[in-house]
């Protein structure tokens, strides 16, 4: 029988974090690939409604694009960017509350 400590179960976070992170990296290529050219449906209906808005704040990449990039590679790139800085936010949290935890 195997013998569980605390490095084995470190490890098996890691390469679990590690998997879940590839995996919604796929994801976006994917989601990206399939839906860049779906019709955005709140657009189409503000349209037909003749409903217009103001931003509050600028976004930082307007129409999902990074300028320069505006091909499906631009949109790629920016959902990978992405995924991978709220990943990176989400583990310093999380880090954070172990700390403040001990």
């Amino acid at each position: 029988m195997t013998k569980i400590n605390r490095e084995s179960i470190k490890n098996l976070d890691r390469n679990t974090l590690i998997v879940g992170l590839a995996v919604a990296v796929i994801f976006v290529v994917i989601g990206n690939l399939v839906f860049a050219y779906a019709m955005e449906t709140l657009d189409v209906k503000a349209e037909e409604l003749e409903v217009t808005g103001e931003n509050i704040l600028n976004a930082p990449f307007p129409e999902y694009v990074i300028p320069g990039f505006e091909n499906e590679w631009g949109g790629i790139l920016l959902g990978v960017v992405a995924t991978l800085a709220i990943f990176a936010v989400t583990l310093g949290i999380a880090n954070l509350l172990k700390k403040k935890k001990e």
